[in-house]
């Protein structure tokens, strides 16, 4: 996945989320709904995580240099962190407290229209922002949702579908709460809580899958398998030791491979292998932007 169709989801999601956080923050004010002010809420979270993302994409381009041999690539798992955080903490905290609060103190639902406007409105730009993001993300990682998300490095498109995904399930928590809460207003208090606690389930799943990033994800066992073919079509090795990836951010890998050679063969003939393995290693897996291959007798 290029970094430029990374930027393109982040892009779209920003765009839509500035237009569904100013309405609904004025159909909050004429509704006096819990939920769709913690929706308000959310979507200015959500609106600050795409600035996050932005910046986080700008410093991964800062060049090499003597204390970064590999670049700053691995900027975007901490801005990606500082989304899930700001997803918990400006989020999910926010619409437990309202929903608290609303329960406690239940009021009608005013000029419920404005609700239901703002809501459908904001479902179909939620929804536009979902397909470009996810359809982004399945053009390399085709084979479901939750595998995608587990097998994806690419950050901006993890925090984005995620984001959206929440946001869609939020809206729909919403759209119901609030009929409810036309018959009883306590049921606002606790659609502005359910909202919450699918901002917790979503803030955890993506810290979690950015934890793993951090601390350096190996590749999946397919590609390593398919490395492992290539490597034995060589002559000279008689044997691989190990194939080890750790993610570098960028959407890219450092690969590290140990092979025995067969006895005899020559320096040269080694380092021209060498080489032709590597090309044909990165010309199968793109992502590979570091390789070094260890070499014993």
């Amino acid at each position: 996945m290029s970094h430029s169709n990374s930027k393109k989801a982040v892009v779209v999601a920003l765009a839509g989320n500035i237009i569904i956080t100013i309405s609904k923050f004025i159909a909050s004010y004429f509704t006096r709904s819990a939920s769709m002010l913690a929706e308000s809420i959310h979507s200015s979270a959500d609106c600050l995580n795409q600035v996050f993302l932005l910046i986080g994409g700008k410093r991964t381009k800062k060049q090499v240099d003597e204390k970064h041999p590999f670049g700053y690539g691995r900027e975007e798992f901490f801005w990606g962190f500082m989304v899930a955080i700001l997803l918990f903490f400006g989020g999910a905290l926010f619409s437990f407290y309202e929903g608290v609060h609303k329960i406690m103190h239940p009021e009608p639902i005013q000029h419920f229209w404005w609700g239901f406007g703002v809501l459908g409105f904001s479902l179909l730009i939620e929804i536009k922002s979902f397909t470009v993001a996810y359809g982004e993300l399945k053009k390399t990682h085709p084979n479901g949702f939750i595998k995608a998300i587990k097998d994806s490095i690419d950050t901006n498109l993890i925090v984005i579908v995620l984001e959206d995904l929440a946001a869609l399930l939020g809206l729909a928590i919403a759209f119901v709460c609030t009929i409810l809460a036309l018959y009883n207003p306590i049921f606002d208090g606790i659609g502005s809580i359910g909202v919450g606690l699918v901002l917790t389930f979503i803030a955890y799943s993506l810290s979690n899958e950015l934890r793993q990033l951090i601390v350096g994800e190996n590749m999946n066992r397919v590609d390593r398998s398919k490395i492992k073919s290539i490597v034995k079509n060589f002559d000279i090795v008689s044997e691989i030791n190990t194939i080890k990836a750790t993610t570098i951010g960028n959407n890219k890998y450092l690969l590290v491979i140990s092979i025995n050679v067969n006895d005899l063969t020559t320096g040269f003939v080694i380092e021209n292998a060498i080489d032709a393995m590597k090309k044909e290693i990165i010309k199968e897996f793109h992502q590979v932007s570091e390789m070094y291959i260890e070499v014993s007798n």
